[in-house]
């Protein structure tokens, strides 16, 4: 093998790590590996939040946009970061740190977004959450549950789902982005040449 084909065979097997869909450290079958789940998760409706007034039922619903940013040492179980409430919601954050397990069992520590009008208008204690990531760790869902006092209206329970997808930063190839500007200037965006 020449330097020139083990340069390429490296840069494949790196692009497939962070572009692809199976990472090259956990073959699929493999149940005692531990996930790799560094890095920034997000969705416009991240968190959905549900609450139940326990004296009469009374329930309903919010969603907020978000990210989650998770920071993970290779090979460690453990992983720590922070969570963003985004729009239409009141902007918050918190600080967050779980473990992971073999499989994409997961269970973190964070807040969550609170109510912005009604009796319970608080910022909503820290809680576990539990859940796992899905489609070869690219998808988190988790979920926790609070039981809350609520001035004048008695104990409010809410329950708060997060469903949020990791984002990919892979670069368009080459061809195709040289493709895309010649397109861009053909339609106008440059100087033609003269005959």
């Amino acid at each position: 093998m020449t330097l020139k084909d083990a340069v390429t065979a490296l840069t494949s097997v790196l692009a497939l790590a962070a572009c692809g869909n199976r990472s090259p450290t956990a073959p699929p079958g493999r149940g005692d590996v531990l996930p790799t789940i560094a890095g920034i998760y997000s969705n416009e409706t991240m968190w959905l939040t549900q609450f139940n007034r326990v004296y009469d039922g009374y329930r309903g619903s919010w969603t907020c946009s978000g990210t989650l940013t998770l920071v993970q040492a290779p090979g460690s179980p453990s992983f720590t970061g922070f969570a963003v409430v985004g729009a239409p919601c009141s902007a918050l954050s918190f600080e967050l740190g779980g473990v992971v397990q073999p499989g994409g069992a997961v269970y973190f520590t964070t807040g969550g977004p609170k109510p912005d009008a009604g009796p319970c208008v608080t910022t909503m204690p820290l809680t576990t959450y539990t859940g796992t990531f899905t489609e070869d760790n690219r998808t988190l869902s988790a979920r926790s549950t609070k039981r809350l006092f609520c001035q004048g209206e008695g104990d409010y329970e809410f329950t708060q789902i997060i469903t949020a997808h990791k984002r990919l930063r892979c670069p368009a190839p080459a061809a195709h982005s040289s493709a895309v500007r010649l397109r861009e200037y053909s339609r106008g965006g440059g100087r033609r040449s003269r005959r």
